[in-house]
């Protein structure tokens, strides 16, 4: 597991190379990323994630991580990062080292780390917290190729409008609470509940397309 110097480094790294060949207008395509990388695999299940890295244009295979995701860290900028660290490290061992592995984790922040629910009730606490305040949402992803690798942390800011006892309750018997960090889905039902946002959209959903993209395009000049 990747401790904080290393994630900075790697963070820093990136947000500097993306300057550069921004200021020098080389941030264009050289080839698809499909073409660099043949060989991709998305280290989740995520019916969402699998949606979302498709609108890149990629058809990855799916290999979910059985790593331990159980952490004491209380920054989620650095949870997010190490978790999607370990995933993709997890499902590497799986593949040969010409395979490009995407790993990614999403929680929810409101004064405390909120993962996803385990039960209704937690489901409705987490809910509850979330009522009529506003929250954000960090989805760290790794990339890994071979020894190579690179990270980074989005972040989007929800705003949320007040729920009364049987809104959240309602939402909660439909059953779209269950499998999503902070027990709620921006793209479904819960969208009557959204005020607005700062940020990337799709990171919410649980991948930020358009940075993970940038990104992609960096890491395979490093290839």
């Amino acid at each position: 597991m990747m401790d904080k110097k290393e994630l900075d480094s790697l963070e820093k790294r990136l947000r500097e190379k993306r300057e550069i060949e921004m200021n020098r207008g080389e941030l264009q395509n050289t080839g698809s990323v499909s073409e660099k990388f043949p060989k991709i695999v998305l280290a989740s299940r995520s019916p969402r994630r699998i949606e979302l890295i498709k609108l890149l244009g990629l058809n990855p295979s799916v290999y979910a991580s059985e790593a331990d995701e159980n952490s004491t860290e209380k920054d989620p900028a650095i949870l997010t990062q190490r978790l999607a660290f370990l995933k993709a490290e997890e499902v590497q061992k799986h593949f040969d080292d010409r395979t490009l592995i995407i790993g990614a984790d999403t929680v929810v922040f409101s004064g405390e780390i909120l993962g996803k629910p385990k039960t209704e009730e937690e489901a409705y606490r987490m809910l509850s917290a979330l009522s009529g305040k506003e929250h954000v949402v960090y989805t760290g992803v790794c990339l890994l190729y071979g020894e190579k690798k690179m990270g980074f942390s989005e972040k989007t800011v929800v705003y949320i409008a007040k729920m009364s006892e049987r809104e959240i309750r309602e939402y909660i018997a439909s059953g779209d609470s269950m499998d999503k960090a902070g027990a709620y889905g921006i793209q479904g039902a819960f969208s009557r509940f959204v005020k607005g946002i700062v940020g990337d959209y799709y990171n919410v959903m649980g991948l930020p397309v358009a940075r993970l993209y940038q990104s992609l395009k960096l890491f395979s000049k490093e290839i």
